[in-house]
């Protein structure tokens, strides 16, 4: 099964500037598992029904809520996404209709953090008002290539539309990573924050459309 989150993972670490004293950025420092769990439990939950542990498949350490009789009511569940989101730590629960409840809370929740802080990084830097955006009747294509301009990237380099609900990456648009970081790319580090910040702050999932990556679109990773 392709890994979506851990691909996009490895490209925004390599696609991301280091952090240096001139730049003033502050590391995000990930919490403990200790921290982390306190955060899930200040939701609500007993403190015997929230663990913590390292799962060799993920390579990091989840949020597990054990199984109880009685559902969680969806105020309960946004609280659980939010500080998923917060604490950086996935959260999973054993009992699999709950943990089906929570998916889709989590992705709504996920989306619109996305978006509202995707048009903070917008109006920070006055592009918000003049950003692209997906429009009845308006080709997907046109919409693709419209981000790609704005964001100073040469049209049909990057993005691709593959019809009128999907977008994904050109092929040999993301480049390859290698020890060296990321190579052959069509988009700069700034280039390529601004194209995931415009296509997110346009939430484009309110529209119908996709965006990610489909099949052998998955760049290589040397």
């Amino acid at each position: 099964m392709f890994n979506f989150v851990s691909l996009m993972g490895a490209f925004a670490t390599a696609f991301s500037p280091p952090v240096t004293a001139q730049s003033g950025a502050t590391p995000v420092a990930l919490m403990s598992p200790s921290e982390a769990r306190r955060v899930i439990i200040g939701c609500g939950l007993p403190d015997q029904r929230v663990s913590v542990s390292y799962e060799q498949d993920m390579q990091e350490d989840v949020v597990w809520i054990a199984a109880d009789k009685a559902s969680l009511p969806e105020s309960t569940l946004a609280c659980l996404a939010h500080a998923s989101l917060k604490t950086i730590y996935y959260v999973y629960f054993r009992d699999e209709a709950e943990q089906k409840r929570y998916w889709s809370v989590y992705s709504k929740v996920g989306n619109e953090v996305e978006v509202a802080e995707s048009k903070v990084w917008l109006r920070g830097r006055n592009l918000l008002g003049a950003m692209p955006l997906p429009k009845k009747g308006m080709l997907l294509a046109d919409y693709a290539k419209a981000v790609e301009v704005f964001c100073g990237i040469r049209p049909g380099s990057l993005l691709v539309a593959r019809n009128n609900e999907m977008i994904t990456f050109a092929e040999g648009g993301l480049g390859r990573i290698t020890s060296n970081g990321i190579e052959g790319a069509a988009a700069t580090t700034e280039q390529f924050e601004c194209v995931m910040k415009v296509t997110a702050a346009a939430d484009l999932q309110s529209h119908g459309i996709f965006f990610g990556f489909i099949g052998n679109a998955a760049p290589n990773v040397r």
